[in-house]
């Protein structure tokens, strides 16, 4: 059985930076095992596979794989898949330059985005992301200390003002301000006790970024998952957002009821990338948030199942 597929670089609007992303624009006939199979294969960050929608109004079903697990949904992926099905011509192929409202569903259910077209193409999608949620933050020096033995950073290399925080939007990650980009980059994974605090915490995988100006200098590890580190977490860029409305720490503050910053990251991996984020904030508590990002075609071909 062939099936075809496309890759694609997201958050990105050059090839070969950004992070790379496998497509299979129409999966039926897969079974769940051999979607899993390709996505090891492949062993990208995350690998998509397209399926009709079960709902008629809606583009298409989006499942979304990362090496050794299906999960939910992912930002970058969601993103990549959008603006892949669009070049297909299997969303809004005759919908004049502008922005373009679509439905898709993921894991959690429908997810509602923006796909902008400019000269005939569709190469930027804006993603509402889904509610926010959040638990209380780490206090304990024990927990905080351990989460930086994990990134391979001192005590004081975390953020004195901003403690650790789990949140989510979809995808629940452990938040970890650093006091520094230099800490940033100079972190290096410690694999079991990332694993160890994955599971302990109940997150998909640590984000740690810092201050850099009004932007954000960031990383994602969560070796649990089979990525050891991401080039760009759209699904961590939305809680990262909302994190920072809830502690009013939002680069350049919140004007009428938005904030609005990006995101740069894979800076360390050779694999730059620019997520954008809006954070919705209603009575002083975040209520939503969007990323955006652009993607670029790369690869077309064919797989032997």
């Amino acid at each position: 059985m062939k099936v075809a597929f496309v890759t694609c670089d997201v958050f990105t609007d050059r090839p070969f930076t950004g992070n790379p992303l496998l497509v299979v624009p129409d999966a039926r006939g897969l079974s769940t095992a051999q979607m899993q199979a390709i996505a090891r294969e492949i062993n990208y960050s995350e690998s998509t596979f397209a399926l009709p929608a079960k709902d008629a109004a809606h583009a298409y079903w989006q499942r979304t794989f990362v090496p050794v697990k299906e999960i939910p949904y992912a930002g970058h992926p969601t993103v990549g898949t959008a603006v892949v099905m669009a070049s297909l011509g299997k969303v809004a192929e005759k919908a004049p330059d502008g922005t373009i409202p679509v439905t898709i569903e993921v894991g959690f259910g429908p997810l509602r985005l923006e796909l902008l077209k400019k000269g005939g193409l569709v190469s930027r999608v804006r993603m509402e992301q889904g509610r926010p949620a959040w638990n209380e933050p780490v206090t304990g020096d024990d927990v905080k200390g351990r989460v930086a033995a994990a990134l391979g950073v001192p005590f004081d290399a975390l953020n004195a003002d901003l403690p650790p925080q789990a949140v989510g939007t979809g995808n629940t990650f452990l938040m970890v301000p650093l006091s520094s980009v230099s800490a940033v980059s100079s972190a290096i994974a410690d694999t079991r006790l990332l694993s160890d605090l994955e599971k302990e915490l109940s997150v998909l995988g640590l984000f740690f970024f810092a201050f850099d100006g009004p932007r954000l200098r960031a990383r994602m590890f969560a070796p649990g998952a089979g990525v050891p580190e991401d080039p760009a977490t759209g699904s961590a860029a939305g809680p990262v957002g909302v994190y920072l409305a809830l502690h009013g720490a939002v680069p350049g503050g919140v004007a009428g009821g938005r904030g609005r910053f990006a995101i740069d990251q894979g800076v360390e991996m050779g694999r730059p990338s620019e997520l954008d984020v809006t954070v919705l904030v209603e009575g002083g508590r975040p209520a939503g948030v969007r990323v955006e990002g652009s993607a670029v075609l790369v690869m077309r071909g064919e797989l032997d199942v």
